[in-house]
């Protein structure tokens, strides 16, 4: 058995092949762009809890002590 590929089959195949491997490449290089930026915004998110936290303790004493007065 004799198997040949013309040069239309052999343009079309390695077309859909770079067609794929281009996706493929531009998706991840997407999604770990993503995951950076999600664990930027992730940092920065716990950092400002802990601020409102000890925004939130400074607070506390100062209720305390206007309740007393009242």
């Amino acid at each position: 058995m004799k198997f040949e590929l013309d040069i239309k089959t052999t343009l079309t195949i390695g077309g859909i092949i770079a067609l794929l491997g281009g996706f493929y490449y531009s998706t991840q290089y997407r999604l770990t762009s993503l995951e950076e930026k999600v664990e930027q915004t992730s940092e920065q998110l716990n950092i400002q809890n802990g601020e409102l936290i000890q925004i939130q303790k400074q607070l506390k004493p100062k209720k305390k002590a206007t309740k007393a007065t009242e």
